[in-house]
């Protein structure tokens, strides 16, 4: 493993540095402005673990430096494509997308779906996420710009004859020298810019060359251009989601469910919504959505046919990342692309949009994945992302002591599976092995039971097959703590535990010294709060039975005129029969029920 005194010999330039295990394989590719002090970021420790966990692998760290940020994100782009690094954030997608691709390198240029984007200077709009839907707009558009499908060579159209794509109307057949190429280059400049979502300029073209040709009495073109005129106002009458707009945006929202991180573009051009994709990452679980978000925008960006002006994001990217991105970006593109996190106004309700497209496509995948048929409820993502937890916490255990003054002390627990109560996992516990009024002792008791249930029967076994995915403590600071120590005694330090104390609401977490507080609409903190009133009320319910039962049996009872409800009600009252025995006989008969000469003949049986 790396010492720190390889990491004080690295260059504090920018650069890319590269990962090495001990069979010299590179397992990690990263940039930074400054390299040494980014790979003393990866070796940091915090609460006993590194900040990269994979750094214990590394037996080498080779890097290159550069001239500017760029250059280090287009090489660090080109080292992952090349080596595959296991532990980085890569573009995972399991599908080509179809894009509409125009061959304007050629003289008469054709135009059809491809998932294949090449740097042969043809022109490709989209992806498009569905090929029916590519297929419908390539349809729609021949019946707009009769422009050639077929494969011939441009420069030897003249030798063939028009096929039956010209017979209905689907052609303008440059092959039969009906049009011209300049003719032909205006159609697919009007096909470029309808796609582009300019239709207004579009068809305000079209109407000035249909006039044009109508005064000069060649009204068989004309009657071409009024054709294409109508199908292209018929056409963006059918347009949805449309909104005024000067500039063109991609809208990014980023969303994890459990492991799967999705990332949904949504392309606005001129104001439409043009069309979208959705794009799964791959990587260590542990990495965090700005690193993520970053990878996605270097890796998709890298390759994109066109560049917007504006990329709206939900998640906020670092300072020194977005602006080499925006340089990078502005460079291939021509022109400015800014990144954008918004905070109010109709762009922020477009990325909050595409953060819910990105949820639900990570919920389907996660419940595809991991055969789960119902939807993920939004509390248990929210609770996830609020508390950091690397699982999502589909299994929550919530636990409860209930005792009054040290009197039947007893514990319980309730399974909330997938947000909802799943009772047939309920669990209630006698405290056996403490006395007085401990709460702590009585849950370190409770979760040294719980898990180990291997040394008890068969059922309970099987009632505990499954981890729980987060432990809820009904508490503060001081039952987490009773908590944390008892499973770091069982060595389960792996599962995640907080605790809710009930006056403030506030969430304490291990490691973190001030307690958590959120909105009270939260939804995360709702659920909590949910498992922690059904751990109460179980727990109160369970003991409350086991004091009636007790009160049955009690001396109290076998005194004449003293049933269950007046025995609990002295109970309740004074405490315990030893404190009854020294009660005064004016005392106990201001409660209810209870006479001079019942009091009298309680106090008279009790002190025999």
């Amino acid at each position: 493993m790396i010492s720190r005194e390889d990491i004080e010999l690295l260059p504090s330039e920018p650069g890319v540095y590269l990962m090495r295990d001990a069979s010299e394989k590179v397992i990690y590719v990263g940039k930074a402005i400054d390299i040494q002090k980014r790979i003393r970021s990866h070796f940091s420790r915090k609460g006993g673990q590194y900040a990269s966990p994979f750094v214990v692998h590394v037996e080498q760290i080779d890097y290159v430096i550069t001239d500017t940020d760029s250059e280090a994100f287009l090489l660090e782009y080109n080292l992952i494509k090349k080596h595959n690094p296991r532990y980085n954030v890569k573009l995972k997608d399991d599908k080509r997308y179809p894009y509409l691709r125009i061959t304007v390198q050629e003289t008469f240029p054709r135009i059809f779906l491809t998932r294949t984007v090449e740097a042969d200077g043809s022109r490709y709009f989209g992806p498009y996420p569905h090929v029916a839907m590519a297929r419908r707009t390539l349809s729609g558009l021949q019946e707009i710009f009769p422009l050639r499908l077929c494969k011939h060579d441009s420069d030897k159209l003249r030798e063939i004859r028009p096929c039956i794509e010209y017979e209905i109307g689907r052609c303008c057949a440059p092959c039969g020298g009906f049009v011209t190429a300049e003719e032909y280059g205006e159609l697919c400049r009007g096909v470029i810019d309808f796609v582009r979502g300019r239709q207004e300029t579009v068809r305000a073209a079209l109407r000035r060359r249909m006039e044009e040709c109508s005064e000069n009495l060649l009204f068989e073109k004309a009657s071409l251009y009024r054709d294409i005129l109508e199908a292209t106002e018929e056409f963006a009458h059918r347009q949805k989601m449309a909104k005024q707009a000067v500039d063109n945006q991609d809208y990014i929202g980023y969303a994890r469910v459990h492991d799967i991180a999705c990332i949904l573009v949504a392309r606005r051009r001129n104001g439409r919504i043009v069309g979208s994709s959705h794009h799964f990452m791959e990587g260590p679980p542990n990495v965090s959505e700005e690193e993520i978000l970053g990878s996605f925008l270097l890796q998709y960006y890298s390759q994109a046919p066109e560049y917007p002006r504006e990329i709206f994001l939900n998640v906020t990217v670092p300072k020194e990342d977005r602006e080499t991105l925006e340089q990078w970006f502005g460079e291939l593109a021509g022109h400015r692309v800014s990144i954008i996190r918004p905070r109010r106004g109709d762009h922020i309700r477009m990325v909050e949009l595409a953060e819910k497209n990105s949820r639900a496509r990570a919920s389907e995948r996660f419940r595809k994945l991991r055969g789960v048929t119902e939807e993920v409820d939004p509390a248990v993502i929210a609770l996830q992302k609020v508390l950091n937890l690397e699982t999502l916490p589909q299994r929550i255990e919530g636990y409860d002591i209930s005792n009054i003054q040290g009197d039947e002390t007893v514990a319980s627990m309730v399974v909330f599976q997938q947000g909802k109560p799943q009772k047939s996992g309920y669990r209630r516990f006698r405290i056996r092995g403490v006395s007085g009024s401990d709460d702590y002792a009585a849950m370190r008791e409770v979760l040294r039971r719980r898990f180990i249930h291997g040394e008890e029967s068969e059922e309970e076994k099987r009632r505990f097959a499954s981890d729980p995915d987060l432990l809820l403590i009904d508490g503060g600071r001081g039952q987490l703590n009773a908590a944390l120590e008892i499973l770091s005694d069982l060595v389960l330090d792996n599962v995640p535990v907080v605790s809710l104390a009930k006056r403030e609401e506030e969430i304490y977490i291990p490691q973190r010294e001030e307690p958590l507080k959120l909105d009270r609409r939260h939804e995360g903190l709702r659920l909590l709060q949910r498992v922690r009133d059904e751990s109460h009320r179980f727990a109160v319910t369970y003991h409350r039975a086991r004091r009636d039962k007790k009160l049955k049996k009690s001396i109290l009872t076998e005194i004449p005129g003293i049933g269950p409800a007046k025995a609990r009600l002295l109970l309740r009252t004074f405490g315990s029969v030893e404190k009854i025995r020294t009660t005064s006989v004016e005392e106990m008969a201001k409660l209810p029920g209870i006479t001079v000469a019942l009091a009298e003949s309680i106090l008279s049986k009790l002190n025999l």
